[in-house]
């Protein structure tokens, strides 16, 4: 069987693919910025640091590693991965982020370009906007590439995200004056990219839709919806044992998790909550904030921000949650819908979320930009929910 190389910035999914492909006997080698599971001596060094005097980046760190996948297989950038985190907490607009973004894609393929371990391997698994250069000479040494598009086309998702910004004026903490380019220049990498790329995978059909707007064949585009870990998110044992929705009492308790921004369509979900009564509701966000201080100052009575929250906590907010909620304008394949629904609490999204949710059934779709339809979804979410025996037994 070819093996596979993988190269990846970031944790995406828990570091999904490779473990994925390393469990079937396909992984050859994983490169990324930063990984804490094949440095062992530091990160004893980093665990002997008291909780209470440990930075939040060296605790996020820690999280940086898979127990399944053999340390010796993993190539990591540390210096680039402390830099780039570095970089895009000091970015203050959406143009500064993409700079930087751009900045440690060209920085990682140069690294992995250098490490002889990239010659071994006959097939490239990248990511989009972040794989041009290693597809070239991959490419050039006649293997093959496979890019994964993690979120809607960027031509598509700007368009989307500008109307966004338009309809919010003031909102985004990144926004900037003058209207965005038409053509992002990571739109064209990824352009460049899908043609070198021998299949592109996508996690929803609302991605794949996407790329078969701008011209890419169908017959080169796999739909491959994301998964969850089950040992991480499960349901609920005792959710068969609840009252019936007519005879329950309090507040309904909606989640959201994400970032608390435009794209993940905020404003529309504090609409929706200002709509119904304030004692009808108790919506908790969890993210971190990516809207204007000062629009937040006057937020409806059942909204309450968590702020960032560890991926170790996520598992007791789905177990105190009764509806998850996630109105987004632009996404790929929203992996915490697969994780509320893994959990047994049913979902409130678009058709843009590119979540799995079977309308009717173990949650509604709404349309984008439509904060009635959300304050209704939530006005039947009880009475529908409830019924589904999906939801009330633990999913196996």
């Amino acid at each position: 069987m070819s093996k596979v190389i993988v190269a990846m910035l970031g944790a995406r999914r828990h570091y999904a693919v490779p473990r994925l492909l390393y469990e079937a006997g396909l992984l050859e080698r994983f490169f990324t910025d930063s990984y804490s599971g094949n440095k062992p001596l530091l990160r004893r060094a980093v665990q002997a640091i008291p909780d209470h005097l440990r930075l939040a980046n060296l605790e996020r760190w820690l999280g940086r590693a898979d127990t399944v996948l053999p340390p010796e297989r993993v190539v990591s950038f540390e210096g680039l991965g402390w830099w780039y985190a570095r970089a895009r907490r000091r970015a203050r607009t959406a143009a500064e982020l993409e700079s930087v973004f751009e900045d440690s894609a060209r920085r990682f393929n140069e690294r992995i370009l250098a490490h002889p371990a990239f010659s071994e391997g006959e097939i490239v698994w990248g990511f989009n906007s972040a794989s041009l250069d290693l597809f070239a000479a991959a490419r050039q040494q006649g293997r093959r590439c496979i890019v994964e598009q993690t979120i809607l086309p960027k031509r598509l998702a700007t368009q989307l995200l500008a109307e966004e910004a338009a309809r919010w004026p003031g909102w985004d903490a990144r926004a900037e004056s003058g209207p965005p380019p038409s053509t992002p220049v990571g739109a064209l990498r990824e352009q460049q990219e899908w043609a070198l790329a021998e299949r592109i995978v996508a996690g929803s059909a609302f991605v794949r839709d996407g790329l078969i707007q701008l011209g890419v064949a169908e017959d080169k585009i796999r739909v491959v919806p994301y998964g969850v870990d089950t040992a991480r998110f499960r349901a609920v044992e005792t959710a068969a044992e609840e009252p019936p929705a007519g005879a329950r009492r309090g507040p309904l308790r909606v989640l959201f998790a994400g970032q608390v921004g435009l794209r993940k369509g905020v404003p529309d979900l504090l609409q929706a909550l200002r709509r119904l009564p304030a004692d009808a509701i108790d919506c908790r966000l969890a993210g971190p904030i990516g809207l204007a201080a000062d629009k937040l100052r006057d937020l409806p009575v059942s909204a309450q921000l968590l702020g960032p929250v560890p991926r170790s906590r996520m598992a007791e907010l789905f177990r105190w949650a009764e509806v998850f909620v996630l109105p987004s304008i632009v996404e790929g394949s929203a992996t915490v819908t697969y994780e509320a629904l893994m959990s047994g609490v049913p979902v409130i999204a678009t058709p843009n979320a590119g979540a799995p949710v079977r309308d009717g059934i173990d949650g509604t779709l709404v349309p984008i930009r439509d904060p009635q339809a959300l304050a209704d979804a939530r006005c039947r979410g009880i009475s529908m929910m409830r019924i589904s025996c999906v939801l009330t037994k633990p999913r196996r």
